[in-house]
Formats: C-alpha cells, sequence, structure tokens
C-alpha cells in the first residue's frame, strides 16, 4: 500500500515534524514501508506518478483554506481517500463538511493513522461500518459529521521514534545555513516534549493534548547526536512549548551533552518562561551551550500579563528573567503582543517601554489574534469579532496589523494602528542595531559555500513572493 503524506508549508524552515514523526511510526509499527513526504514539491504532479492509495495533510488554522483547496485539487485526480490532521480540525470538527476530506483525525497522530492504515488494507475501503470502531477520528456519513471519542495518547513518549528525516528534503530545504541568535549556521530543529503545563489564554497546546509528556534524556541527547554527526547541525531549536519545565530531566540532558563533549560540537536555542528562570536554570543553560533563550513575555501591564497567562507569571518577574539571563550573557529574544481585551493606552505604554528594555536584544510584536481552540477564540466569537469561518476564507498572513481582528474594546481602530506602527517602527530599530553576528570559522565555511548561496537565494525568493520577511 503507497502513502503519501502532504508537507503544504512553503515560508518557514523548518521540517513538516508532525508528518515525519507518523511516516517514522508507521515504519516502526507496521509493515507499510512505501511511505513518501512530499516536501515542499507540487503534489498534484507527485501524486499523478506516484499514485498513492492513502493520501494524508496537516494544516493549522492559517493554513486551513490552502488545504482545503489543494484536496479539491486532488480529488480530481485520483479517489484515494484523503486524511486530515492537525489542530485545526482536531478543534472544528465540523469543518470536515465544508472540505474533499474523508476523513479527520483529532488529537495526536500517530496511533490513529496507523490504525486506520491498518483498517484500509484489511478491509480495502472505509466505510461507516468499519469507521465508527476507530478511535480519534471524525468522518462523514451521508452528508453528515460523524465523531468518534478520542484515542489515548502515546506513553511512553519514547515509543514515538525520532522524525523520518530521511524522508524529507533535508539537503534542499532544512540544510541552509540560517540565522539562530547571534548565529549563523546549519540549524536544526527538535521536539522533546509534548503539552504544557500552563494555559494561556491564546494558545491552543493543550487542546491537542491535554497533560505533559516528556521523551526521556537518553531520546533527546541520541538524537541531538544524530543530527551533528549524521547531518553536521550545530544549532539546534528546541522546539517545545516549554522543555525546561521539568527541570531534573533538564539537568539530566546538560549532564549527558557534557558527557559525550556535544555541548562543545552544538548550542542551543531554548523556549523559556520568566517565573522559572534562576540561577540554577541559567547555569544548566549555559553549560548546555544555549545561545539564545526566547520569551513570550506578551506584556509589560500586570494586568494586560494577568488575564493571557492566567496570572502565572508578572511583570516583574520578565525584568528579573532578562536581568539574570544576561549575567549568563544569553542572547534575548522578546515576544509581545498587542490588542488585547481590556487594554488601554496606558497598559499599551507600558508594553512599550517594556520592550525598550536594552537586555531584550531582538523584539518581535504581534497584534493578538484568536485562534480556534484558544479562550481568546471564544472571547472574540462571543463580542461578535470574528465569525466561525474566518479561517475558511483566503488570508495573507496572521498576527500581523488587522483593524478587523481587533480584539480590543478600549481603544478605537485609528488609535491602534498608530500605536501598531509606534511598535513595530521602535522593534524594527532595535532590531537593526542588534544585528551583529558571531561567526564562527565552521559556519563562515558553510554559508561561502556556493551550492548553500544559491540554495538561501532561492529560499529567500520563495519567502518574499509569500511576502514575509526573511529573518
Amino acid at each position: 500500500m503507497k502513502i503519501a503524506l502532504i508537507n503544504i508549508e512553503k515560508i518557514f524552515g523548518a521540517p513538516p515534524i508532525g508528518l515525519a514523526y507518523i511516516a517514522s511510526y508507521l515504519k516502526k509499527y507496521s509493515n507499510f514501508k512505501d511511505v513518501i513526504i512530499i516536501d515542499r514539491e507540487d503534489p498534484i504532479n507527485i501524486i499523478k506518478k506516484y499514485k498513492p492509495d492513502i493520501i494524508g495533510l496537516s494544516a493549522v488554522s492559517e493554513q486551513f483554506y490552502d488545504v482545503k483547496e489543494l484536496a479539491n485539487e486532488i480529488k480530481k485526480i485520483t479517489s484515494a481517500p484523503l486524511i486530515l490532521g492537525g489542530i485545526h480540525i482536531t478543534v472544528k470538527p465540523e469543518d470536515l463538511l465544508k472540505t474533499a476530506f474523508d476523513i479527520g483525525i483529532l488529537g495526536e497522530g500517530e496511533k490513529v493513522f496507523l490504525n486506520l492504515m491498518n483498517l484500509y488494507n484489511k478491509k480495502g475501503k472505509f466505510n461507516s461500518g468499519n469507521l465508527n470502531k476507530i478511535k480519534g477520528i471524525c468522518y462523514k456519513e451521508k452528508n453528515k459529521l460523524e465523531i468518534n471519542c478520542r484515542e489515548e495518547l502515546i506513553e511512553p513518549l519514547d515509543s514515538i521514534p525520532p522524525i523520518a528525516r530521511d524522508l524529507l528534503k533535508m539537503k534542499e530545504f532544512y540544510l541552509i545555513p540560517g540565522r539562530i541568535g547571534t548565529k549563523v549556521g546549519i540549524k536544526g530543529s527538535i521536539m522533546t516534549s509534548r503539552g504544557c503545563p500552563y494555559h494561556c489564554v491564546y494558545c491552543g497546546s493543550n487542546s491537542l493534548f491535554n497533560k505533559v509528556r516528556w521523551h526521556s534524556p537518553e531520546y533527546v541527547v541520541d538524537e541531538i547526536e544524530l543530527l551533528n554527526k549524521k547531518y553536521g547541525i550545530k544549532h539546534i531549536s528546541i522546539y517545545d512549548d516549554l522543555s525546561i519545565a521539568n527541570r531534573p530531566r533538564f539537568k539530566k540532558i546538560v549532564e549527558l551533552l557534557e558527557e559525550k563533549n556535544l555541548n562543545k560540537k552544538v548550542d542551543f536555542e531554548i523556549y523559556a518562561r520568566a517565573n522559572l528562570i534562576d540561577d540554577e536554570i541559567c547555569s544548566l543553560l549555559k553549560r548546555m551551550n544555549a545561545q539564545t533563550i526566547c520569551f513570550g513575555f506578551e506584556s509589560g501591564s500586570d494586568k494586560v500579563l494577568k488575564y493571557l497567562k492566567k496570572n502565572t507569571v508578572t511583570v516583574e518577574q520578565g525584568i528579573k528573567a532578562i536581568e539574570l539571563c544576561k549575567k549568563y550573557n544569553l542572547y534575548i529574544v522578546g515576544y509581545i503582543m498587542i490588542g488585547n481585551p481590556e487594554e488601554t493606552e496606558e497598559d499599551l505604554q507600558k508594553s512599550f517601554d517594556f520592550m525598550t528594555n536594552p537586555g531584550i536584544d531582538l523584539v518581535q510584536v504581534y497584534q493578538t489574534t484568536p485562534l480556534p481552540g484558544t479562550e481568546l477564540w471564544t472571547y472574540a466569537i462571543k463580542n461578535k469579532i470574528i465569525k466561525e469561518d474566518y479561517y475558511d476564507h483566503k488570508h495573507k498572513t496572521i498576527l500581523i496589523y488587522n483593524p478587523d481582528l481587533l480584539l480590543n474594546n478600549k481603544i478605537d481602530k485609528e488609535k491602534f494602528r498608530v500605536w501598531y506602527n509606534r511598535f513595530i517602527e521602535v522593534a524594527n530599530k532595535k532590531n537593526n542595531m542588534k544585528k551583529n553576528l558571531n561567526l564562527e570559522f565552521r559556519d563562515i565555511i558553510d554559508c561561502i559555500s556556493i551550492g548553500f548561496l544559491l540554495k538561501m537565494i532561492k529560499n529567500w525568493k520563495e519567502t518574499l513572493k509569500q511576502g514575509t520577511s526573511v529573518i
């Protein structure tokens, strides 16, 4: 049986981790070896040549329109069942009826997808008589939606093998030098856990994973070693919601990196939270050779922060975290959200002042945007700021200035536009001042390679075509 998984992402540099986990899970736990990932190529042409029996895609909400359009095109050339996974269909399963997809996967996908493949291989088709026994899916039955109960989360998490990078266009797209903090070089990405212990109003992580699970330190370090030895990757972003939250595990990861001398060969970018930062964590970050630490500071107003993060962190903790990280010479990336419910001009001024903290090396400012599966989405629907079908339509991107999505009822749209432009202008100036890079010889060799330069130019062209910044 031939299985095709399609990556529709064409802008950002990270590999399709979710699809690649499904591929690796299939390879380990089944006899379905004829699996491909259509990765940044024309899927229609590949499908015509490969003639898959099953086709799977995944989409977040801002990709839903594009994946819906692609499904329509695929159905014109094949009768193969189409399966859609990802957070959008998980939190809005009713949207399956608006698409050409046959089945939606709800929540974690590996086990559910494997069960579907086993069923199809045995029966030769999907129908209501056999799909009703598969947990974790929604499907169409006579133009009506059927929703089955969720599948249990996979445990232990180590039972899921590392992503199937051998099925990805690694050389073409993922071994291209890029910026990571103060460095430029070949970078990779890993996920070392699933879920988040916090429940911020703007985040849908817990819609996919209702609890936190962790890969073992040994699993994590083995994957880091694989990236370094097999692919020559020297800079790694750890994309977890919060990898430092499990302190004993994080400490063991650092110790294993030191034992294998990997902290001398690889440096890291970590996502963190201000209330978890102290001298011990900073010392561990330094020992593992973390260079960049990213914080969702979100706001300089305690009132707004209390709402966004449910009273779990304060502005003062953010300031102290900056001071501590600078003590350990860490490069700080800060994220700020503006246009929040109940946010006043006084609150915006506090966020503006916080953003200009000299300890923050690079700042990114976003308009707060409601995403399905979050409390902000519920708020926006209830207050008639957004319609349920918003993501059914074409949108160039989200998180940028959009007066129609303004969640704030304290500031009119024109005033907010002025504030938004002020934030962006100052952020751009601040970031331009901070673009001094720390280039090492090993990275210079990569960056002056003709092959890499040609790939980088190709990547820039694709990025500019999509209308977003490169770095």
